[in-house]
Protein backbone atom coordinates (compact mmCIF):
# COMPACT_ATOMS: atom_id res chain seq x y z
CA UNK A 1 0.00 0.00 0.00
CA UNK A 2 2.71 2.43 -0.28
CA UNK A 3 6.06 2.71 -2.53
CA UNK A 4 8.85 0.41 -1.85
CA UNK A 5 12.34 2.18 -1.98
CA UNK A 6 15.17 -0.65 -3.49
CA UNK A 7 18.65 0.87 -3.28
CA UNK A 8 22.45 -0.04 -3.73
CA UNK A 9 25.62 0.83 -5.15
CA UNK A 10 27.11 0.21 -8.58
CA UNK A 11 29.76 2.31 -10.73
CA UNK A 12 28.90 5.80 -11.34
CA UNK A 13 26.72 6.08 -14.59
CA UNK A 14 25.56 2.59 -14.63
CA UNK A 15 22.50 1.10 -15.35
CA UNK A 16 20.65 -0.58 -12.90
CA UNK A 17 17.54 -2.28 -13.43
CA UNK A 18 14.86 -3.62 -10.54
CA UNK A 19 12.24 -6.60 -11.37
CA UNK A 20 9.73 -7.67 -8.72
CA UNK A 21 5.79 -9.19 -8.86
CA UNK A 22 6.06 -8.18 -12.45
CA UNK A 23 7.71 -4.45 -11.77
CA UNK A 24 10.46 -3.27 -13.63
CA UNK A 25 12.09 -0.03 -12.70
CA UNK A 26 15.37 1.86 -13.82
CA UNK A 27 18.08 3.76 -12.57
CA UNK A 28 21.07 5.84 -13.37
CA UNK A 29 23.70 5.49 -10.89
CA UNK A 30 24.54 8.88 -9.44
CA UNK A 31 28.29 10.03 -9.13
CA UNK A 32 28.45 8.61 -5.48
CA UNK A 33 28.00 5.38 -6.36
CA UNK A 34 24.47 5.49 -4.98
CA UNK A 35 21.23 4.32 -7.10
CA UNK A 36 17.58 3.57 -5.70
CA UNK A 37 14.32 3.06 -7.33
CA UNK A 38 10.73 3.37 -5.69
CA UNK A 39 8.06 0.42 -6.72
CA UNK A 40 5.01 1.39 -7.12
CA UNK A 41 2.70 0.04 -4.25
CA UNK A 42 2.35 -3.48 -3.75
CA UNK A 43 -0.68 -5.93 -2.93
CA UNK A 44 0.39 -8.10 0.07
CA UNK A 45 1.48 -11.69 -0.38
CA UNK A 46 2.58 -14.20 1.54
CA UNK A 47 3.78 -16.22 -1.77
CA UNK A 48 7.69 -16.06 -2.04
CA UNK A 49 8.83 -13.93 -5.27
CA UNK A 50 12.24 -13.42 -6.23
CA UNK A 51 13.77 -9.85 -6.32
CA UNK A 52 16.10 -9.47 -9.36
CA UNK A 53 18.86 -6.60 -9.65
CA UNK A 54 20.72 -6.13 -13.00
CA UNK A 55 23.19 -3.94 -14.12
CA UNK A 56 24.64 -2.57 -17.69
CA UNK A 57 27.81 -4.58 -17.03
CA UNK A 58 25.44 -7.83 -17.21
CA UNK A 59 25.61 -8.43 -13.38
CA UNK A 60 22.80 -9.78 -11.34
CA UNK A 61 21.93 -10.15 -8.08
CA UNK A 62 19.00 -12.33 -6.89
CA UNK A 63 17.11 -12.44 -3.62
CA UNK A 64 14.89 -15.14 -3.58
CA UNK A 65 11.81 -15.91 -0.93
CA UNK A 66 10.52 -12.31 -0.83
CA UNK A 67 7.37 -11.45 0.83
CA UNK A 68 5.47 -8.52 0.94
CA UNK A 69 3.41 -7.56 3.91
CA UNK A 70 3.37 -4.72 7.00
CA UNK A 71 7.16 -3.93 8.08
CA UNK A 72 7.99 -2.55 12.14
CA UNK A 73 10.70 -1.17 13.05
CA UNK A 74 11.67 -2.20 16.36
CA UNK A 75 14.20 -0.35 18.79
CA UNK A 76 15.22 0.13 22.38
CA UNK A 77 17.65 -1.48 24.94
CA UNK A 78 17.53 -4.89 26.30
CA UNK A 79 13.94 -5.35 26.93
CA UNK A 80 13.33 -4.74 23.01
CA UNK A 81 16.38 -7.45 22.56
CA UNK A 82 15.57 -9.73 25.09
CA UNK A 83 14.29 -12.69 22.92
CA UNK A 84 11.08 -14.83 22.86
CA UNK A 85 12.30 -18.31 23.83
CA UNK A 86 12.97 -16.63 26.94
CA UNK A 87 10.03 -15.11 27.60
CA UNK A 88 6.25 -16.22 28.71
CA UNK A 89 5.94 -16.06 24.33
CA UNK A 90 7.53 -19.59 24.24
CA UNK A 91 4.45 -21.12 23.80
CA UNK A 92 3.90 -18.57 20.93
CA UNK A 93 7.35 -19.52 19.57
CA UNK A 94 5.95 -22.93 18.99
CA UNK A 95 2.36 -22.08 17.50
CA UNK A 96 4.33 -19.77 15.00
CA UNK A 97 7.15 -21.86 14.42
CA UNK A 98 4.20 -25.32 13.63
CA UNK A 99 1.88 -23.17 11.76
CA UNK A 100 5.28 -21.46 9.45
CA UNK A 101 3.48 -18.15 10.22
CA UNK A 102 5.05 -15.42 7.56
CA UNK A 103 6.33 -13.41 9.43
CA UNK A 104 10.45 -12.77 10.01
CA UNK A 105 12.87 -10.74 11.02
CA UNK A 106 15.68 -8.64 10.52
CA UNK A 107 18.05 -8.41 13.31
CA UNK A 108 21.21 -5.77 12.79
CA UNK A 109 24.65 -6.28 14.19
CA UNK A 110 25.55 -4.68 16.87
CA UNK A 111 27.71 -1.74 17.03
CA UNK A 112 28.41 2.09 17.42
CA UNK A 113 29.49 4.89 14.71
CA UNK A 114 30.37 8.31 14.84
CA UNK A 115 29.01 9.13 11.51
CA UNK A 116 25.46 7.65 9.83
CA UNK A 117 26.17 4.80 7.74
CA UNK A 118 25.05 3.31 4.34
CA UNK A 119 24.70 -0.61 4.79
CA UNK A 120 23.02 -2.64 7.29
CA UNK A 121 25.25 -5.86 8.12
CA UNK A 122 23.37 -8.82 10.19
CA UNK A 123 25.02 -11.89 10.43
CA UNK A 124 21.68 -13.73 10.24
CA UNK A 125 19.51 -12.01 7.65
CA UNK A 126 15.86 -12.61 7.70
CA UNK A 127 15.05 -15.19 10.16
CA UNK A 128 11.57 -17.41 9.86
CA UNK A 129 9.65 -18.73 11.92
CA UNK A 130 11.56 -21.75 12.63
CA UNK A 131 13.53 -19.68 14.53
CA UNK A 132 11.39 -17.18 16.09
CA UNK A 133 12.76 -18.34 19.44
CA UNK A 134 15.44 -15.79 18.40
CA UNK A 135 12.97 -13.47 17.41
CA UNK A 136 12.67 -10.15 19.95
CA UNK A 137 10.29 -11.31 22.55
CA UNK A 138 8.10 -8.01 22.60
CA UNK A 139 8.16 -7.64 18.68
CA UNK A 140 7.21 -11.29 17.98
CA UNK A 141 4.14 -10.71 20.41
CA UNK A 142 3.54 -7.60 18.49
CA UNK A 143 3.87 -8.86 15.00
CA UNK A 144 1.97 -12.23 15.69
CA UNK A 145 -0.94 -9.96 16.74
CA UNK A 146 -1.23 -8.26 13.63
CA UNK A 147 -0.32 -10.90 11.64
CA UNK A 148 -3.41 -13.13 13.23
CA UNK A 149 -6.00 -10.14 12.64
CA UNK A 150 -4.79 -9.08 9.40
CA UNK A 151 -3.77 -12.55 7.44
CA UNK A 152 -0.93 -10.70 5.96
CA UNK A 153 2.80 -11.76 6.69
CA UNK A 154 4.47 -9.30 9.07
CA UNK A 155 8.41 -8.32 8.99
CA UNK A 156 10.32 -6.77 11.94
CA UNK A 157 13.28 -5.10 11.61
CA UNK A 158 15.05 -5.20 14.67
CA UNK A 159 17.89 -2.60 16.05
CA UNK A 160 18.40 -2.84 19.74
CA UNK A 161 20.77 -3.33 22.57
CA UNK A 162 21.10 -3.61 26.38
CA UNK A 163 21.54 -0.48 28.71
CA UNK A 164 21.61 1.88 25.99
CA UNK A 165 20.24 5.17 26.49
CA UNK A 166 17.88 7.29 24.25
CA UNK A 167 19.87 9.61 23.55
CA UNK A 168 22.47 7.32 21.45
CA UNK A 169 19.05 5.83 19.38
CA UNK A 170 18.55 9.85 18.19
CA UNK A 171 19.82 10.98 14.75
CA UNK A 172 21.51 14.81 15.10
CA UNK A 173 18.69 16.47 13.33
CA UNK A 174 16.24 15.43 16.30
CA UNK A 175 18.53 17.45 18.89
CA UNK A 176 19.45 19.94 16.75
CA UNK A 177 15.75 20.80 16.51
CA UNK A 178 14.88 20.44 19.66
CA UNK A 179 15.34 23.97 21.70
CA UNK A 180 16.11 21.69 25.17
CA UNK A 181 18.45 19.79 24.00
CA UNK A 182 21.03 22.15 22.59
CA UNK A 183 23.42 20.89 24.70
CA UNK A 184 23.43 17.72 22.98
CA UNK A 185 23.39 18.56 19.75
CA UNK A 186 26.78 20.78 20.49
CA UNK A 187 28.43 17.71 21.48
CA UNK A 188 27.81 16.20 17.98
CA UNK A 189 29.28 18.51 16.18
CA UNK A 190 32.51 19.08 18.32
CA UNK A 191 32.82 15.02 17.58
CA UNK A 192 33.05 16.21 13.78
CA UNK A 193 36.40 17.82 12.80
CA UNK A 194 34.18 18.95 9.69
CA UNK A 195 32.43 21.41 12.33
CA UNK A 196 33.80 24.64 13.13
CA UNK A 197 33.09 23.35 16.67
CA UNK A 198 34.49 19.98 15.63
CA UNK A 199 38.30 21.93 14.77
CA UNK A 200 37.71 24.15 17.69
CA UNK A 201 37.42 21.23 20.22
CA UNK A 202 40.46 18.94 18.32
CA UNK A 203 42.69 21.76 18.11
CA UNK A 204 42.13 22.23 22.20
CA UNK A 205 41.88 18.42 22.48
CA UNK A 206 45.46 17.92 20.26
CA UNK A 207 46.85 20.55 22.62
CA UNK A 208 45.71 18.71 25.90
CA UNK A 209 47.75 15.51 24.86
CA UNK A 210 51.06 17.60 24.12
CA UNK A 211 50.43 18.54 27.94
CA UNK A 212 49.74 14.81 28.77
CA UNK A 213 52.78 13.52 27.04
CA UNK A 214 55.45 15.80 28.11
CA UNK A 215 53.83 15.18 31.98
CA UNK A 216 53.29 12.15 31.88
CA UNK A 217 56.98 11.00 30.33
CA UNK A 218 58.29 13.23 32.92
CA UNK A 219 56.34 10.85 35.80
CA UNK A 220 57.03 7.65 33.54
CA UNK A 221 61.31 8.47 33.50
CA UNK A 222 60.87 8.54 37.36
CA UNK A 223 59.42 5.24 37.33
CA UNK A 224 56.09 6.77 38.41
CA UNK A 225 52.37 5.99 35.76
CA UNK A 226 51.16 8.42 33.42
CA UNK A 227 48.40 10.58 33.95
CA UNK A 228 45.08 9.81 32.96
CA UNK A 229 44.69 10.44 29.28
CA UNK A 230 42.22 13.26 27.83
CA UNK A 231 38.86 12.21 26.49
CA UNK A 232 38.07 12.96 23.11
CA UNK A 233 35.93 15.82 22.04
CA UNK A 234 32.10 15.43 22.19
CA UNK A 235 30.95 11.95 21.88
CA UNK A 236 34.05 10.64 19.69
CA UNK A 237 35.24 8.62 22.86
CA UNK A 238 32.28 7.09 24.27
CA UNK A 239 30.39 4.15 22.21
CA UNK A 240 27.44 4.40 23.58
CA UNK A 241 26.64 8.36 22.60
CA UNK A 242 24.16 10.51 21.10
CA UNK A 243 23.29 8.96 17.94
CA UNK A 244 26.02 6.35 17.86
CA UNK A 245 23.60 3.91 17.83
CA UNK A 246 21.12 5.38 15.27
CA UNK A 247 24.25 5.78 13.04
CA UNK A 248 25.02 2.02 13.04
CA UNK A 249 21.78 0.45 13.26
CA UNK A 250 18.90 2.67 12.07
CA UNK A 251 20.75 5.11 9.71
CA UNK A 252 21.23 2.04 7.25
CA UNK A 253 17.78 0.50 7.31
CA UNK A 254 16.58 4.12 6.08
CA UNK A 255 14.20 4.70 3.43
CA UNK A 256 13.32 0.55 4.04
CA UNK A 257 9.80 0.94 3.24
CA UNK A 258 8.26 0.45 6.83
CA UNK A 259 4.78 1.18 8.72
CA UNK A 260 5.72 2.54 11.85
CA UNK A 261 7.66 2.15 15.36
CA UNK A 262 7.70 0.09 18.35
CA UNK A 263 9.80 0.86 20.82
CA UNK A 264 10.96 -0.28 24.57
CA UNK A 265 13.00 1.47 26.41
CA UNK A 266 14.03 4.09 29.26
CA UNK A 267 15.58 2.23 32.47
CA UNK A 268 18.67 3.67 31.22
CA UNK A 269 17.41 7.70 31.44
CA UNK A 270 15.12 6.70 34.53
CA UNK A 271 16.58 9.69 36.54
CA UNK A 272 16.36 12.27 33.75
CA UNK A 273 12.79 13.92 35.01
CA UNK A 274 10.79 15.69 32.29
CA UNK A 275 13.54 16.26 30.12
CA UNK A 276 13.38 12.28 28.99
CA UNK A 277 10.15 13.44 27.19
CA UNK A 278 11.81 16.12 25.29
CA UNK A 279 14.80 13.26 24.64
CA UNK A 280 11.99 11.05 23.07
CA UNK A 281 10.67 13.69 20.92
CA UNK A 282 13.84 14.31 19.32
CA UNK A 283 14.03 10.36 18.81
CA UNK A 284 10.82 10.66 17.02
CA UNK A 285 11.10 13.66 15.13
CA UNK A 286 14.74 12.94 14.53
CA UNK A 287 13.38 9.41 12.80
CA UNK A 288 10.09 11.14 11.06
CA UNK A 289 12.39 13.87 9.17
CA UNK A 290 14.21 10.65 7.98
CA UNK A 291 12.52 8.59 6.59
CA UNK A 292 10.14 11.68 4.93
CA UNK A 293 7.09 10.92 7.30
CA UNK A 294 5.75 13.40 9.62
CA UNK A 295 2.79 11.29 10.55
CA UNK A 296 5.30 8.11 11.21
CA UNK A 297 2.93 6.04 14.07
CA UNK A 298 5.21 5.27 17.61
CA UNK A 299 3.82 2.84 19.60
CA UNK A 300 6.09 2.23 23.18
CA UNK A 301 5.98 0.72 26.17
CA UNK A 302 5.69 2.65 29.67
CA UNK A 303 8.47 1.41 31.97
CA UNK A 304 6.99 -1.35 33.73
CA UNK A 305 7.31 -2.85 37.59
CA UNK A 306 10.73 -2.28 38.67
CA UNK A 307 11.74 -2.31 42.78
CA UNK A 308 10.42 -3.57 46.09
CA UNK A 309 7.07 -2.84 46.26
CA UNK A 310 7.08 0.05 48.59
CA UNK A 311 4.46 2.90 48.20
CA UNK A 312 7.05 5.46 49.39
CA UNK A 313 9.75 4.23 46.57
CA UNK A 314 9.44 6.42 43.63
CA UNK A 315 11.74 4.47 42.08
CA UNK A 316 10.44 4.73 37.61
CA UNK A 317 7.24 6.63 38.53
CA UNK A 318 8.55 10.16 37.58
CA UNK A 319 10.51 8.49 34.29
CA UNK A 320 6.73 7.31 33.63
CA UNK A 321 5.45 10.68 34.01
CA UNK A 322 7.59 12.14 31.59
CA UNK A 323 6.51 9.17 28.99
CA UNK A 324 2.98 10.21 29.71
CA UNK A 325 4.00 13.66 28.79
CA UNK A 326 5.07 12.67 25.75
CA UNK A 327 2.70 10.24 24.69
CA UNK A 328 -0.14 13.71 25.53
CA UNK A 329 1.66 16.05 23.64
CA UNK A 330 2.64 14.14 20.42
CA UNK A 331 0.55 13.08 17.49
CA UNK A 332 0.28 9.46 16.33
CA UNK A 333 1.94 8.07 19.07
CA UNK A 334 0.80 5.18 21.67
CA UNK A 335 1.73 3.85 25.36
CA UNK A 336 1.34 0.40 26.36
CA UNK A 337 0.96 0.80 30.14
CA UNK A 338 2.58 -1.96 32.17
CA UNK A 339 2.17 -1.27 35.88
CA UNK A 340 -0.79 -3.94 36.46
CA UNK A 341 1.25 -6.60 35.29
CA UNK A 342 2.18 -8.13 38.82
CA UNK A 343 5.11 -9.51 37.86
CA UNK A 344 6.65 -12.78 39.96
CA UNK A 345 10.28 -11.14 40.10
CA UNK A 346 9.35 -7.00 40.42
CA UNK A 347 13.11 -6.81 41.77
CA UNK A 348 14.42 -7.99 38.05
CA UNK A 349 14.73 -5.16 35.53
CA UNK A 350 13.95 -8.04 32.61
CA UNK A 351 10.30 -8.93 33.09
CA UNK A 352 9.34 -12.64 32.05
CA UNK A 353 5.74 -11.08 30.35
CA UNK A 354 6.55 -9.83 27.22
CA UNK A 355 3.66 -10.68 25.03
CA UNK A 356 0.86 -8.66 27.15
CA UNK A 357 3.06 -5.75 26.69
CA UNK A 358 3.41 -6.68 22.60
CA UNK A 359 0.06 -7.54 22.21
CA UNK A 360 -1.15 -3.70 23.89
CA UNK A 361 1.39 -2.33 21.27
CA UNK A 362 -0.21 -4.34 18.83
CA UNK A 363 -3.99 -3.09 19.84
CA UNK A 364 -2.30 0.53 18.82
CA UNK A 365 -1.15 -0.28 15.55
CA UNK A 366 -4.51 -2.46 14.88
CA UNK A 367 -7.04 0.12 15.99
CA UNK A 368 -5.44 3.57 14.12
CA UNK A 369 -3.36 2.05 11.19
CA UNK A 370 -5.59 -0.98 10.26
CA UNK A 371 -8.82 0.50 10.89
CA UNK A 372 -9.85 -1.85 13.79
CA UNK A 373 -11.96 1.34 15.45
CA UNK A 374 -14.40 -1.05 17.72
CA UNK A 375 -10.64 -2.23 19.59
CA UNK A 376 -10.17 -0.60 22.73
CA UNK A 377 -5.94 0.62 22.84
CA UNK A 378 -5.79 1.98 26.53
CA UNK A 379 -6.84 2.78 30.27
CA UNK A 380 -8.45 5.58 31.53
CA UNK A 381 -5.71 8.66 31.86
CA UNK A 382 -6.26 11.79 34.34
CA UNK A 383 -8.42 14.45 33.41
CA UNK A 384 -8.53 16.97 36.42
CA UNK A 385 -9.54 16.83 40.19
CA UNK A 386 -11.37 18.89 42.05
CA UNK A 387 -10.99 19.40 46.22
CA UNK A 388 -14.40 19.64 48.27
CA UNK A 389 -14.94 18.68 51.90
CA UNK A 390 -11.96 17.19 52.41
CA UNK A 391 -12.30 14.46 49.21
CA UNK A 392 -10.87 14.51 45.85
CA UNK A 393 -12.39 14.04 43.27
CA UNK A 394 -10.74 12.78 40.40
CA UNK A 395 -12.07 12.77 36.72
CA UNK A 396 -10.57 10.36 33.81
CA UNK A 397 -10.86 10.74 30.03
CA UNK A 398 -11.19 7.51 28.16
CA UNK A 399 -9.16 8.11 24.39
CA UNK A 400 -10.92 5.17 22.30
CA UNK A 401 -13.42 3.13 23.23
CA UNK A 402 -13.11 1.28 26.43
CA UNK A 403 -16.20 2.24 28.44
CA UNK A 404 -16.19 3.52 32.13
CA UNK A 405 -14.53 2.55 34.94
CA UNK A 406 -14.09 -0.80 36.90
CA UNK A 407 -12.24 -2.34 39.63
CA UNK A 408 -10.63 -5.25 37.46
CA UNK A 409 -7.18 -7.67 37.54
CA UNK A 410 -4.97 -9.45 35.61
CA UNK A 411 -4.30 -11.53 38.57
CA UNK A 412 -0.51 -12.60 39.50
CA UNK A 413 1.88 -13.58 37.20
CA UNK A 414 3.17 -16.35 39.97
CA UNK A 415 0.27 -17.97 39.64
CA UNK A 416 0.31 -18.82 35.96
CA UNK A 417 2.12 -21.53 35.96
CA UNK A 418 -0.39 -23.65 38.33
CA UNK A 419 -3.22 -22.28 36.05
CA UNK A 420 -3.21 -20.49 33.40
CA UNK A 421 -6.89 -19.20 33.93
CA UNK A 422 -5.38 -17.28 37.03
CA UNK A 423 -3.20 -14.20 35.05
CA UNK A 424 -5.61 -12.90 32.10
CA UNK A 425 -5.02 -10.04 29.38
CA UNK A 426 -6.98 -8.39 29.09
CA UNK A 427 -7.90 -7.76 33.21
CA UNK A 428 -11.12 -8.57 34.09
CA UNK A 429 -13.45 -7.21 36.79
CA UNK A 430 -13.28 -7.85 40.27
CA UNK A 431 -16.46 -6.36 42.33
CA UNK A 432 -16.44 -5.49 45.82
CA UNK A 433 -12.20 -5.16 46.10
CA UNK A 434 -10.93 -1.98 47.02
CA UNK A 435 -9.09 0.23 44.89
CA UNK A 436 -5.65 0.19 45.25
CA UNK A 437 -2.48 2.65 44.98
CA UNK A 438 -5.03 5.29 45.71
CA UNK A 439 -2.66 8.33 47.93
CA UNK A 440 -3.31 11.79 49.10
CA UNK A 441 -0.95 14.51 51.04
CA UNK A 442 -1.78 17.55 52.80
CA UNK A 443 0.39 20.88 52.47
CA UNK A 444 3.02 19.11 54.38
CA UNK A 445 3.53 16.93 50.82
CA UNK A 446 3.67 13.52 52.96
CA UNK A 447 1.73 10.84 51.21
CA UNK A 448 -1.00 8.71 52.96
CA UNK A 449 -2.91 5.17 51.39
CA UNK A 450 -6.70 6.52 51.18
CA UNK A 451 -9.61 5.04 50.50
CA UNK A 452 -11.27 5.20 46.65
CA UNK A 453 -14.67 4.71 44.96
CA UNK A 454 -15.57 4.70 41.82
CA UNK A 455 -18.48 6.92 41.09
CA UNK A 456 -19.60 6.98 37.53
CA UNK A 457 -16.73 8.31 35.76
CA UNK A 458 -15.11 9.90 38.74
CA UNK A 459 -12.95 8.20 41.22
CA UNK A 460 -13.38 10.42 45.14
CA UNK A 461 -10.43 9.58 47.33
CA UNK A 462 -10.21 10.46 50.85
CA UNK A 463 -8.68 9.56 53.88
CA UNK A 464 -8.89 10.44 57.47
CA UNK A 465 -5.17 11.44 58.82
CA UNK A 466 -5.70 14.10 55.73
CA UNK A 467 -9.02 16.10 56.45
CA UNK A 468 -7.46 19.10 54.01
CA UNK A 469 -5.47 17.34 51.38
CA UNK A 470 -4.10 19.31 48.34
CA UNK A 471 -2.99 16.57 46.18
CA UNK A 472 -4.00 12.83 44.71
CA UNK A 473 -1.77 10.14 43.11
CA UNK A 474 -2.36 6.63 41.58
CA UNK A 475 0.00 3.85 41.40
CA UNK A 476 3.11 6.43 41.69
CA UNK A 477 5.90 3.95 42.77
CA UNK A 478 8.27 1.83 41.51
CA UNK A 479 6.48 -1.45 41.95
CA UNK A 480 2.51 -0.82 42.19
CA UNK A 481 1.74 -4.30 42.41
CA UNK A 482 -1.89 -4.49 42.28
CA UNK A 483 -2.63 -1.38 41.12
CA UNK A 484 -6.57 -2.20 39.57
CA UNK A 485 -8.11 0.65 38.22
CA UNK A 486 -9.58 -0.02 34.73
CA UNK A 487 -11.56 0.89 31.69
CA UNK A 488 -14.49 -1.73 31.38
CA UNK A 489 -12.42 -3.20 28.46
CA UNK A 490 -10.05 -4.23 31.22
CA UNK A 491 -7.08 -1.82 30.13
CA UNK A 492 -5.19 -0.04 33.18
CA UNK A 493 -5.46 3.44 33.84
CA UNK A 494 -2.15 5.62 33.51
CA UNK A 495 -0.31 6.48 36.83
CA UNK A 496 -0.06 10.05 38.09
CA UNK A 497 0.38 12.47 40.60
Amino acid sequence: GMKVPVWGWDEPGSKVTVSFAGQEMQATVSPDGSWRVDLEPLTASAEAQPLVVKNSAGETLTRNGVLVGEVWLASGQSNMDWLAGKSNCNTLVREVGAAKSPIREYTVDTGSALFPGSRAESEEGWKGPEKAGNFSALALAFAAEIQRELGVPVGILRASHGATPVETWSAYGGFAAHPDLQDIARLIRESDPGTPEGQAAYASYYKEVEAWLAESGKLVEKGGQPLPRPKLPGIAGDWKGASRMHNKKVAPLIPFAIRGVIWCQGEHNSGDGKIYAAKMEALLNGWRKLWDKPGLPFYFTQLQCYGDPNPDQVGFADAREAQTLFYKNNEHVGMAVQTDLNPARPQGIHPYNKLDPGKRMARWALAHEYGKSDLAFIGPMYESHEIKDGKVRVKFTQRGPGGGLMVGSKGMEADAKNSPDAFVEPARETQGEPLQHFRVAGKDRIWHAAKAVIEGDEVVVSCPEVPEPAGVQFAYSGSPIGANLCNRAGLPAIPFA
